[in-house]
C-alpha cells in the first residue's frame, strides 16, 4: 500500500489541525486505499515545531522549510503558515514537484495569484486550496441540492460569517492586523470562505461592491504600546452572480454573542436552503411544491438530518447518527486532497480557484469604501 510523506510548514493553530486529521483519517475513512506518515514539521519558532514532533511522532522538526522540500520521503507539502509567505513556499514547493495543500489565502497580489496559477498547471502534481467548508456533509448536500435545481431559477442569498474576536480594545495587535504581515484583514481571513461557499453553490460572480469598518484605529502591540491598525473588522459585500442571483455576503469579527456562525442562506423561485455552522449536522430546506391545503398541508421549513452522512466514507465512525464536529470539514477536506493525489487527479477547489477568489478579494480592497462595483 502507497505511504505518502507529509511535511507541514507551520506547528500554529491550523498546523496542528491538519496534523491531526492525517493522524485519524483512518478512523473516519475505513479502508483508505493508502496511507500517510508525518515525516517533518517546520516552524520559525524552532520550539514550537519540536512540540508538535513530540506530540504526534514527526520524525525531525525544523526552522528551515527548505529542509522538507529537499527530503525524498516528503511527498506532500502542507502550507500553515501566515499569508505574507505563501506565495514563497507554494512556488517553491511546486518547483520541488511535492504535492501542495494550501491554507487560504493563497497569496497577497494579483501577479502573486498569477505566478502560482502558471507553476501549478506546469508542475504536473496535485494541489488543493484549504476551503474546508464545502466539505461539511451538509454543505455538500447543499451542493447536490443546487444540482438537482430544488430551488429552481436562484433568485437571491445571504452568507455572513460572524466572530467575536476583535471586540476586545486591549487585545495585542497580531499578524493578521497588520496589513504589511497579513495583506488584508478580515476579508482574507474569513472572507474567502464566505466568498468561496457562494462560488461553491451558485457559481461565477458577475459583480460586487464592499463596504469596511476598523472599529478601533489603534491597539497596544506586545510592549504594550499604541499601534495603528489597518486591517478591517467588518465587510458587507453586494454581489450580483453570473446565474442573476442577487445577494450579501457579511464578514465580521466584531459580533458580539458570536463564535464561528456561518450562515448560509439561498432563496429561488421554487425553494430554499437554509444552513448553519453552528448546528453542523442539519439542513432547513422549503419546497414550494409541497401542498398547501388542508390547514397548511405539509409546506413549510424542515429539517433534513444529515448529520455525519458522508459519501466518502465507509466507516462506522463515529456513524451517521452522530452530529458534526467542526473538524469534519477538515478531515473531508484533507481526504479529498490526498485521494486526488493518490489517483493522480487534479483536486478541487484548485490553486486556481484559490486564485480566482484571491483576485475578487483585492478588486475588492480597490473599491471599498467608494460606492464603486467591479466586474469579475
Amino acid at each position: 500500500m502507497k505511504t505518502y510523506g507529509i511535511g507541514i510548514i507551520g506547528a500554529g493553530f491550523m498546523g496542528k489541525t491538519h496534523t491531526y486529521n492525517y493522524v485519524n483519517l483512518p478512523l473516519y475513512y475505513d479502508g483508505m486505499p493508502f496511507k500517510t506518515k508525518l515525516v517533518g514539521i517546520c516552524n520559525r519558532t524552532l520550539s514550537k515545531a519540536e512540540r508538535l514532533k513530540e506530540d504526534f511522532g514527526y520524525e525531525f522538526a525544523t526552522s528551515n522549510y527548505m529542509d522538507l522540500l529537499e527530503r525524498d520521503d516528503i511527498d506532500i507539502i502542507d502550507v500553515c503558515t501566515p499569508n505574507i509567505v505563501h506565495h514563497e513556499q507554494i512556488i517553491r514547493s511546486l518547483k520541488a514537484k511535492k504535492h501542495v495543500y494550501a491554507d487560504k489565502p493563497i497569496c497577497i497580489t494579483d501577479d502573486e495569484a498569477d505566478d502560482i496559477v502558471s507553476e501549478a498547471e506546469s508542475s504536473g502534481v496535485v494541489h488543493q486550496v484549504a476551503f474546508h467548508n464545502r466539505f461539511y456533509p451538509a454543505v455538500r448536500k447543499i451542493k447536490i441540492l443546487m444540482e438537482e435545481n430544488f430551488i429552481g431559477k436562484p433568485v437571491s442569498f445571504r452568507v455572513v460569517y460572524y466572530h467575536s474576536s476583535n471586540l476586545n480594545p486591549n487585545k495585542f495587535r497580531g499578524w493578521r492586523q497588520s496589513m504589511k504581515e497579513s495583506g488584508g484583514g478580515v476579508l482574507f481571513d474569513m472572507g474567502s470562505h464566505a466568498i468561496d461557499i457562494v462560488y461553491y453553490c451558485l457559481g461565477e460572480y458577475d459583480r460586487m461592491s464592499m463596504e469596511s469598518v476598523i472599529l478601533f484605529p489603534e491597539r497596544p502591540d506586545a510592549e504594550g504600546n499604541m499601534v495603528k491598525i489597518d486591517t478591517e473588522d467588518h465587510v458587507l459585500i453586494n454581489a450580483k452572480m453570473k446565474n442573476g442571483a442577487l445577494g450579501t455576503i457579511e464578514v465580521s469579527k466584531i459580533i458580539v454573542g458570536s463564535n464561528d456562525d456561518l450562515d448560509i442562506e439561498l432563496y429561488g423561485t421554487e425553494g430554499a436552503i437554509r444552513y448553519s455552522l453552528m448546528n453542523p449536522g442539519f439542513l432547513r430546506v422549503y419546497d414550494s411544491r409541497d401542498p398547501q391545503t388542508p390547514l397548511g398541508g405539509s409546506r413549510g421549513y424542515k429539517a433534513v438530518e444529515v448529520l455525519n452522512n458522508d459519501p466518502d466514507s465507509q466507516s462506522n465512525f463515529p456513524g451517521p447518527r452522530f452530529n458534526v464536529a467542526w473538524l469534519r470539514g477538515h478531515l473531508g477536506s484533507q481526504y479529498n486532497f490526498l485521494k486526488s493525489v493518490h489517483e493522480n487527479k487534479q483536486a478541487v477547489p484548485s490553486l486556481k480557484s484559490g486564485a480566482y477568489i484571491q483576485k475578487i478579494m483585492n478588486k475588492l480592497y480597490r473599491v471599498s469604501g467608494k460606492e464603486e462595483w467591479i466586474s469579475v
